[in-house]
């Protein structure tokens, strides 16, 4: 049996006249007494007394009328999933703590005013960590920046290059140099992020190439307490401009006259064998609009 031939029956009972359950249904005579026929004989009952024009249900067809209910219902509800997934979702995001400082609570807010039950989770990770979890479905996308490995099971959008500045208080001396080199390092403190962030890698590897040995003060992943101290003078750190544009605009950080030129990018990905649901796309979407005014306003 069908789900028309169910809807059929059940406006049929609900009117006691085929005529006016085809207007209500927008089917022709001829077509809804097709539907009552085949159901009677699919169930090999009759559903319905004709008595010359008078139309009453038998005891078959009044057992069957609750049941038809709760089908058609159940049909209502499966037929909202889709619908209720734009409302009452889940977007498991997986970034690194220089991208969450500044732009993902910009973008987030965006989407949220679109999507306000939206359920939102973020999860901290190192870049190398994101792999991993995306094969593993433990997070849905992740915003990622450094040098993408391109693999094979991996989808990525929104290639953005990041600017990447080696920073420090105004009150330090090499803030006040017009021009500075790797040589200007040598005993300076440094306040470094994890190893595995790849701007810290190429500083690094230009002071080893030198033969300096940078003087690390302090190793942290926490973003917010590498601007914190060197804010306050303990030394100089490197992190890219989207986790420092407040800091640069309120002067409380310095860019150094020092070229930190990279080609450090930021990247969405996501598994290529992930079905990405409609909201997580459409907050895919979102950020890469985002992303690309900032970009088109030089920030």
């Amino acid at each position: 049996m069908e789900i028309k031939q169910l809807q059929t029956f059940y406006t049929v009972s609900q009117e006691l006249n085929f005529t006016k359950a085809a207007e209500k249904l927008g089917y022709t005579q001829a077509c809804v007494s097709l539907h009552i026929q085949s159901l009677e004989h699919e169930l090999n009952q009759l559903l319905f007394n004709r008595i010359g024009k008078i139309i009453t249900l038998t005891e078959s067809g009044k057992q069957l009328v609750p049941y038809t209910a709760q089908m058609l219902e159940l049909e209502k509800q499966i037929r909202k999933i889709g619908e209720d997934e734009l409302e009452c979702s889940l977007i498991r995001i997986g970034i690194c703590d220089s991208l969450c400082v500044n732009r993902m609570p910009r973008i987030i807010e965006r989407y949220k005013t679109y999507r306000p039950k939206v359920e939102i989770q973020l999860e901290i990770l190192k870049c190398s960590q994101f792999y991993t979890a995306l094969a593993n479905d433990e997070i849905d996308l992740a915003f990622t920046i450094g040098y993408l490995d391109k693999e094979a099971g991996i989808c990525y959008t929104c290639e953005k290059e990041e600017p990447i500045y080696v920073l420090s208080s105004p009150s330090n001396a090499l803030a006040r140099k017009e021009k500075i080199v790797i040589e200007d390092f040598r005993d300076i403190p440094i306040i470094f992020t994890e190893r595995a962030a790849y701007y810290r890698r190429n500083f690094e590897h230009e002071l080893n190439q030198q033969g300096i040995q940078p003087k690390i003060v302090l190793e942290t992943e926490s973003i917010q307490a590498i601007k914190k101290l060197t804010q306050s003078g303990l030394g100089v750190c490197i992190l890219p401009y989207t986790a420092v544009e407040e800091e640069i605009e309120q002067k409380q950080l310095v860019p150094l006259a020092y070229d930190c030129n990279y080609g450090i990018r930021s990247h969405i990905i996501w598994h290529k064998d992930k079905k990405l649901s409609k909201v997580q796309q459409e907050f895919i979407d979102m950020a890469v609009d985002y992303i690309k005014t900032q970009e088109e306003k030089g920030m």
